[in-house]
């Protein structure tokens, strides 16, 4: 699930795997037996556990700072958010002149892309989701595979916190905060990119 979150990171999330923070802690479940019954149709999850926008927007508008970390080399952005109770607009100095709308509906979060004012795709995440349910309405390889009460994600520790995983990439939401961490997989020199939520 934005960076899941602008295109850097829901469009990572579900276009291309959910990058999600670094090491949890609490009981890790691995996908298994996806019941979504939403999958491959055209209508949203709306009795799932899990309040996907609840987790992947903020609750109000705020400003968000992130660390990065790519190998040895350290660099820090902000991604703000202006929301309403059905519209939520990403913009981050990580994507430049790109924003990520989300738009909340009847059964679903639809994500759209738009760069330099133009749109640039979108698509449809279910409103809520269980553990092992893909996330998307469509069929894809992410899947919310954990709730913690308490995680631990580097040096920082959050509460209420869903792991969404892409092509085996987590990407880690915080209940009313968005996004709080994605790591990617290892690139060929060994190396991981891990982004925290700082703030």
């Amino acid at each position: 699930m934005k960076k899941v979150i602008a295109l850097i990171l829901l469009s990572l999330l579900i276009l291309t795997g959910c990058g999600g923070g670094s090491e949890g802690s609490g009981n890790s479940k691995e996908p298994q037996n996806n019941t979504n019954s939403a999958v491959n149709s055209d209508v949203g999850k709306t009795d799932g556990k899990y309040n996907l926008w609840e987790y992947m927007t903020p609750a109000k508008d705020t400003t968000n700072n992130f660390i990065e970390t790519k190998g040895e080399t350290t660099s820090t952005y902000k991604t703000t958010y202006s929301t309403s109770p059905t519209i939520v607009t990403e913009t981050s100095d990580y994507a430049q002149n790109e924003k990520t709308i989300y738009t909340k509906k009847s059964d679903r979060i639809t994500v759209s892309f738009e760069k330099d004012g133009t749109p640039n795709g979108s698509y449809d995440l279910d409103l809520t989701a269980n553990i092992t349910d893909i996330v998307t309405i469509k069929e894809s390889t992410c899947i919310l595979t954990n709730h913690y009460d308490k995680v631990k994600i580097g040096d920082k520790s959050f509460t209420d916190v869903i792991e969404i995983k892409c092509n085996d990439k987590p990407g880690y939401y915080q209940k009313g905060i968005g996004e709080i961490a994605q790591t990617n997989a290892l690139s060929t020199n060994g190396s991981r990119t891990v982004r925290i939520l700082s703030n």
